[in-house]
C-alpha cells in the first residue's frame, strides 16, 4: 500500500516537474511475451494508465511515457505509474528523456537526460547518470530527508542505502559505459531512445571508441513473415514477433527433416505425431509453444513467390483463422528448404503458455 500511495501522491516543485507520467505505451517487447500490465499480458501498442503496475518476468521491454521519454525495463522489473513519476519497486530501468523516477529511497528530477536506476538486494539502489544531470532527493520510507537535493552530473553514479543515506558517489569509467551500452538495456532493442544522440555524443567526447552494440531487427525479414504481417496490419492485428534465437534453432531442427520428407514425397502432408511431440517438448520448457503451422507445399523453386503463397493462404478460411484471427498467437518462424530445384516451407506460430 505504501508503494501505491507513493506512486500516486508524490509531487514535484513546479520548476522541475516533467510532464505527468499518467500513461505509458508499450513500444517493444524482447525475449518472449512476459511483459504484463497488472495481471494481463501486454502487447506492443498496449497502454498502461496510472496507477497501474507494469512488470516483466523473463522478458525485456520499452515503454513510451506521456512526457515523450522512453523507459527500458530489464528482466524481472516492476514499476507503478504515478501522476508525477513512476515508482520502481524492483529490477532495473533505463530512462531516456524528460521523465521523473521514484523509488522508496529517492526521487529523481530531470529536464531531459539518460539515467539508469538499479534496485539491489537489501534495498540499496544505484543511480547512474549516463548523460545530462539528475536532481536526486534522498527519501526515508517515502519522506524527504533533511538537506538540499543532490545534483548528480553525467558520467557519475551514486549508491543509496534503503533509508536514503548516500553510500558513495563515483565516476563512470569507460568499462562501465561499455558494459551498459552493450548490455541488456541496449542489446537487441530497435525502438529509438529520445536521448540517444546526446548520449552517444557525450560518451564519444569522454571515451572515444566506446559505443552501443548494433541493434538487431525486431521483426523478421523473411518475405513470408513480412507478407503475413502486412495482412495482419490491414486487419488491425499486431505484427507477429520473431522467435528468440534458442527457440528458432529448435524450430529449425524440428522442421528440417519434415521439409526433407515433403520434398522427397512431393506431397503436402507429414507425420502429425512428430508435430504433437514437438509441441509437448516445447510446452515442457516454456515460455512459448508452437500452436499452429501453415505449409507452402512443394513447388518449382523458380516459381517461389511469397506474395502468391500468402495470398493463397488468405483464400482459405482455416489459414486465415490461423494467421490472422487467433489472438493468442505472438511469434512466428518460417523455414524454407530447397532440394533438386524444388522448394517448400513451413511457418509455425507460437503462443505463450497458459498460466
Amino acid at each position: 500500500m505504501l508503494l501505491a500511495a507513493l506512486a500516486s501522491g508524490l509531487t514535484w516543485p513546479a520548476a522541475t516537474a516533467a510532464s505527468p507520467a499518467g500513461s505509458a505505451l508499450v513500444q517493444e517487447i524482447l525475449d518472449g511475451p512476459e511483459l504484463f500490465i497488472e495481471r494481463r499480458q501486454a502487447h506492443v501498442q498496449d497502454r498502461a494508465f496510472r496507477p497501474e503496475l507494469v512488470r516483466t518476468q523473463n522478458s525485456r521491454g520499452q515503454l513510451g511515457f506521456a512526457s515523450g521519454a522512453a523507459g527500458r525495463l530489464n528482466r524481472f522489473t516492476q514499476l507503478r505509474l504515478g501522476s508525477t513519476c513512476f515508482l520502481l519497486s524492483s529490477g532495473q530501468i533505463l530512462v531516456s528523456g524528460q521523465q521523473n523516477g521514484c523509488t522508496r529511497s529517492s526521487r529523481l528530477s530531470t529536464r531531459g537526460t539518460n539515467y539508469l536506476i538499479t534496485l539491489l538486494d537489501g534495498g540499496e539502489q544505484e543511480v547512474a547518470v549516463l548523460e545530462g544531470s539528475v536532481e536526486l532527493q534522498p527519501l526515508a520510507d517515502g519522506r524527504p530527508l533533511p538537506g538540499a537535493p543532490l545534483l548528480v552530473a553525467g558520467g557519475n553514479r551514486v549508491r543509496l542505502s534503503s533509508q536514503g543515506a548516500l553510500l558513495f558517489q563515483r565516476p563512470l569509467t569507460a568499462d562501465d559505459y561499455a558494459a551498459i551500452l552493450r548490455g541488456p538495456l541496449f542489446q537487441g532493442f530497435t525502438a529509438p531512445l529520445p536521448g540517444m544522440k546526446a548520449l552517444e555524443a557525450f560518451v564519444q567526447r569522454r571515451f572515444p571508441g566506446v559505443s552501443a552494440a548494433p541493434p538487431r531487427p525486431s521483426l523478421s525479414r523473411d518475405p513470408l513473415v513480412e507478407t503475413i504481417n502486412r495482412y495482419r496490419a490491414q486487419a488491425g492485428r499486431p505484427s507477429l514477433q520473431p522467435l528468440p534465437a534458442d527457440l528458432a534453432a529448435r524450430n529449425a531442427a524440428y522442421l528440417a527433416p519434415v521439409l526433407e520428407g515433403l520434398l522427397a514425397s512431393r506431397d503436402c502432408d507429414h507425420d502429425r505425431s512428430r508435430w504433437g511431440a514437438f509441441q509437448n517438448r516445447m510446452a515442457a520448457s516454456g515460455p512459448l509453444m508452437p500452436t499452429s503451422e501453415v505449409i507452402a507445399c512443394p513447388m518449382p523453386a523458380g516459381a517461389w513467390n511469397p506474395e502468391r503463397i500468402v495470398s493463397r493462404w488468405m483464400g482459405s478460411a482455416l489459414h486465415t483463422q490461423i494467421l490472422i484471427n487467433r489472438p493468442k498467437a505472438w511469434a512466428i518462424d518460417c523455414v524454407r528448404l530447397e532440394r533438386s530445384g524444388r522448394a517448400a516451407a513451413i511457418c509455425t506460430l507460437w503462443s505463450p503458455l497458459p498460466r
